[in-house]
């Protein structure tokens, strides 16, 4: 693949895992920021300029992915100092981790084929990225972050490979996703495909939501609180006027279901990816070219 040709297609890639954090935050779910308001944890401005700060770094990934140079998480890292020092509080840390392995297996035929090769990519993680991971845990400070499954602490996760790290937190729902191929998030991609985006994204969000408790909910207030909201979701999709309930209880409790947006936002990339592949993928590998750099 030429340099402009491999400059335009993660350019391209880029804006679809940057923009799709932008369209999760715009439409209104149960408990999460919207562009009609903020909660008390995050506001709609925060997932915005987060989402603006990532694409540099999802091109990047595009592009290094190519070339199959390591570690991936120093880019998570970088994406944390840059908001930092624009001020910015970076909002986006379970999206922006799930995001890495597509955007570094991004150069591929089809949205299949990026997801077969992010699962190979997610296997292949190593101490560097669990060195770069706790550095930008730490940086960001996030209280609830302390020891996870069977007493593991992730103040000494870089002696571990990072695999090893999210295997330790399968419970969490966003690495449950990343570890199951994004199961979830192909879901929230079938539900948009099929209701269209509002109604998918809600929908998805609430089947999600229902089928595993929510990792931030989970780690913030408990696993009793997370099934109990678990449940509500439940109910919730099977009678939607209970939607708005649900949403009260999550904000008068101050209840953010932060890791199942992140699924969702995932959701919408992949159903963006897909459409994106589908009607450009081959004009950009007509462009491939003979030897080293022929893309996989």
């Amino acid at each position: 693949m030429s340099k402009g040709t491999l400059e335009e297609f993660c350019n391209s890639i880029s804006f679809i895992l940057s923009s799709s954090t932008v369209e999760e935050a715009f439409y209104d779910k149960p408990g999460n920021a919207s562009r009609r308001r903020d909660i008390k944890s995050v506001s709609f401005k925060d997932l915005v300029l987060s989402a603006l700060v990532s694409k540099e770094y999802y091109k990047e990934l595009c592009k290094r992915g190519l070339r199959k140079e390591k570690p991936l998480f120093d880019s998570l890292y970088k994406a944390v100092l840059k908001s930092m020092e624009l001020g910015i509080n970076f909002a986006i840390l379970g999206t922006f981790i799930q995001m890495i392995p597509i955007a570094y297996s991004s150069i591929s035929r089809s949205l299949d084929d990026t997801l077969k090769k992010a699962s190979v990519t997610i296997r292949s993680l190593d101490e560097n990225d669990s060195i770069y991971f706790s550095k930008s845990l730490q940086i960001l400070g996030l209280s609830y972050l302390g020891e996870v499954d069977s007493g593991f602490d992730y103040k000494s996760m870089g002696k571990l490979p990072l695999y090893e790290v999210l295997l330790h937190s399968s419970s969490d729902s966003a690495v449950k996703n990343m570890l199951e191929d994004y199961k979830y998030s192909k879901l929230v991609a079938d539900k948009i495909e099929k209701l269209g985006m509002e109604k998918g994204v809600l929908e998805g969000f609430l089947s999600v939501l229902c089928q595993v408790p929510d990792g931030l909910i989970w780690r913030k207030h408990g696993g009793r609180t997370a099934i109990t909201v678990s449940k509500m979701s439940c109910e919730a999709l099977e009678n939607p006027k209970l939607i708005n309930e649900l949403d009260r209880f999550l904000l008068e409790n101050g209840y953010n279901p932060g890791s199942t947006a992140d699924i969702v936002a995932v959701g919408i990339a992949l159903f963006k990816l897909g459409e994106w592949y589908d009607k450009n993928g081959v004009n950009y590998f007509n462009s491939m070219q003979r030897g080293c750099d022929r893309v996989p």
